[in-house]
């Protein structure tokens, strides 16, 4: 399971992971909680807005996902750096944890990751291959790791979590080069683990949630689909700006 891996990278960080200084940061409302490396900026919420208000003009309005905090290690005000973290925030609704129990397969996955990068035409992705997928039960929440082939950038590996919530879902994108995994794995595990929800957001299963539910294949095509869209946006407007 990739709980347990992602547990099992941090009981087995280097000692200079462990010297590593954390901070906590409160989030929506501060319903949530969370750990990040000291030294990492915020980026600020105007500069969330003009990329999404953007990538919203670039696409005819196909694409409105907005997010709604994010952090990095420098340039807080750079379109895009790597490594960084960004947080999605939706309010659709509680959803049944049942739906997630027994997920697609991966070709079916990688078929609909397939579909996305073909369909869309993504400038800057020439491929995506999705290489895991799995929902914790402990945690309620829906793990995804993609990695991206990009024309502008080196190859970049993308772990988000979406965490139920009574609200709806409550999602952590870690966007890292695919060559740093093995050195950042510690900070993003940290990132995940440290995660807190006050008692008015905690998912709470409930009895209802036993009952048969449509299949989550929609709700991870999404998922790809913002993953792509954001690296994709982010990093044709960085090659548009160079001489």
């Amino acid at each position: 399971m990739l709980t347990a891996a992602l547990l099992t990278i941090v009981l087995t960080a280097s000692p200079a992971d462990a010297d590593l200084a954390y901070r906590k940061v409160s989030v929506y409302d501060g319903h949530v909680t969370f750990e990040i490396p000291a030294g990492w900026e915020e980026i600020p919420p105007e500069v969330l807005e003009a990329h999404s208000l953007r990538m919203a003009e670039s696409t005819g309005g196909l694409l409105t996902e907005v997010y709604q905090h994010g952090f990095r290690t420098t340039d807080p005000e750079v379109d895009f750096v790597l490594p960084e973290c960004l947080i999605q925030i939706r309010e659709s609704g509680r959803l049944s944890y049942r739906q997630f129990l027994e997920l697609p397969s991966i070709d079916e996955m990688h078929s609909v990751a397939g579909e996305a990068v073909a369909d869309r035409r993504w400038p800057a992705v020439r491929g995506l291959e999705l290489s895991d997928a799995v929902f914790d039960r402990d945690t309620f929440s829906l793990h995804l790791h993609n990695t991206l082939d990009l024309s502008y950038e080196s190859e970049t590996t993308v772990e988000s979590i979406a965490f139920l919530t009574e609200r709806g879902l409550f999602t952590i994108h870690f966007y890292v080069r695919t060559s740093q995994v093995d050195t950042m794995a510690p900070v993003y595990a940290h990132i995940f683990e440290s995660v807190h929800f006050d008692d008015d957001l905690r998912y709470r299963p409930r009895l209802s949630d036993r009952l048969p539910a449509r299949s989550p294949l929609i709700l991870l095509a999404a998922a790809i689909l913002i993953g792509l869209a954001a690296i994709s946006f982010h990093l044709s407007q960085r090659r548009l700006r160079q001489p």
